[in-house]
């Protein structure tokens, strides 16, 4: 949960709509129409594809930094960085919206960190905020777009890809402000060369509908999918990657993955006709962890994370990452650990912690004259592998049955999580290789390359995470 200590998912703005659902909201569907290609043919498309391509023309216009008709260069430089050793990491941002609030922005309790993208008068204090977590070492910074979704009264779909869209171009121009900043001035982001004048990925933010940590209370898959497809038609001109984040169980995820296809598909169709080519953005998911570290529903990650691989494969979506966020640390730990100790699943990741990526002996029945080929063969089968990432909060446990609407306060913060405990008892322990030190054995996991903070770490925290990975 990027943008809000808790996300603004519950209040309705109609008191008289009980149950969120895509059906009840005012969202604008035309009668389809034609469009022509050619003199001599013409396809049918719906309301949502002339949506769709009317957003993305205007936003390119406005925006002359878009660059979405070409994979990010910056984007592909940091992956293959990534992959060729464990000890690379991506640096993320810390907790949007507790810095919105910290910096004068109101706490709505029922748009919450929405205000900032809403409100116009919030715009510059937005930018300010993501330029901040650039400037002190940030690779990666994640759109204020959480907060824009049905659950907190956003009923109009055209309205809510609009605010997606405006989210996304503010955060764009945040990345390509800071840009000119030397690499060599203290403090500054110098990981990555300039592609053009960006210095850090934009990852468009795609949080739960309803409410964050209440796997009981999603949408049905209808209506989550085509909510979820005009979130994606307004974020989409101006980022690298779709980030699905805080995610209470995989039916959530799978919602994402689903709009994600159908808007590729019928983005493919459109772009056919207009002569145009279309780059798909890959996708990361971050799940949301109770203190027994499984997902909020109770599966275990090493039970979900091979399930996601599969079905992000076969709907054609290039999952590039799995992550952990908006739960207490130690619970990172524990899911990290549960990863660790169930090799069945290393196959699944570019650098599994302090493993050596295995074919399971289940494969191939236990069978030693399996030849070479046919162990190459299932290796070839396999999906695409991921990173593992991990970006915790600051905040005091949370009840089980929280609701944005029964709270009357911002959660509270721990006291106990200064930056240093972070690294030192945390993020060290996820990062590390495993290699002794000093001649002392080291105990930390490995695996988790894909670093940042979420509610409650601000800019400090970054800082420090920057000059310790960096020292690694």
């Amino acid at each position: 949960m990027k943008t809000s200590s808790l996300s603004a998912m519950a209040i309705l703005t109609s008191r008289s709509i009980s149950s969120p659902s895509c059906n009840n909201f005012l969202f604008r569907f035309r009668p389809y129409h034609f469009l022509l290609c050619s003199s001599s043919s013409r396809t049918i498309r719906s309301s949502s594809a002339r949506f769709h391509s009317t957003i993305i023309t205007a936003a390119m216009n406005n925006n002359e930094n878009t660059k979405n008709h070409h994979q990010s260069t910056l984007l592909q430089t940091h992956l293959e960085r990534l992959k060729s050793s464990p000890s690379q990491t991506l640096l993320l941002d810390g907790g949007t919206g507790e810095e919105l609030f910290l910096r004068g922005v109101p706490d709505d309790r029922k748009i919450w960190s929405a205000t900032a993208v809403v409100h116009s008068q919030y715009h510059s204090i937005l930018r300010s905020v993501h330029e901040s977590f650039i400037e002190f070492g940030s690779d990666a910074i994640t759109t204020n777009s959480y907060g824009i979704v049905p659950g907190v009264g956003f009923r109009d779909g055209e309205e809510v890809a609009r605010l997606m869209s405006l989210a996304g171009e503010i955060a764009r121009k945040a990345a390509t402000a800071v840009s000119d900043v030397k690499a060599d001035e203290p403090g500054k982001n110098d990981n990555t060369k300039e592609e053009g004048n960006a210095r850090a990925l934009v990852f468009g933010s795609l949080g739960p509908l309803v409410e964050s940590y209440r796997p009981d209370l999603i949408m049905n898959r209808r209506d989550g999918v085509k909510c979820y497809r005009y979130a994606i038609e307004g974020l989409y001109p101006h980022i690298d990657v779709f980030l699905a984040e805080t995610m209470s169980c995989l039916e959530e995820v799978c919602q994402v993955v689903d709009a994600l296809s159908e808007f590729y598909q019928e983005e493919n169709d459109i772009m056919k006709c207009e002569e145009s080519l279309a780059t798909r953005h890959p996708l990361l998911v971050s799940f949301t962890l109770g203190a027994d570290g499984k997902i909020r529903n109770g599966d275990a990650v090493v039970e979900v994370i091979p399930k996601l691989v599969e079905y992000s494969n076969q709907k054609g979506i290039e999952l590039i990452g799995v992550m952990f966020n908006c739960c207490e640390p130690e619970s990172i730990t524990k899911a990290l650990k549960e990863i660790q100790t169930n090799p069945q699943i290393h196959h699944h990741l570019h650098h599994p912690p302090h493993s050596v990526s295995k074919i399971p002996e289940s494969t191939t029945c236990g069978n030693p004259e399996v030849s070479q080929t046919t162990t190459q063969q299932i290796m070839s089968s396999r999906p695409p592998k991921i990173f593992l990432g991990a970006y915790a909060n600051r905040l005091t446990p949370v009840d089980p049955d929280w609701t944005l609407e029964s709270s009357t306060e911002a959660q509270g913060m721990r006291e106990d999580l200064s930056p240093e405990r972070y690294w030192n008892e945390f993020v060290r322990q996820w990062h590390d290789e495993g290699k002794e030190k000093d001649g002392m054995e080291n105990s930390s996991i490995g695996g988790m390359q894909l670093i940042g903070g979420c509610c409650g770490v601000g800019p400090d925290y970054i800082a420090r995470l920057k000059t310790s990975l960096k020292s690694t």
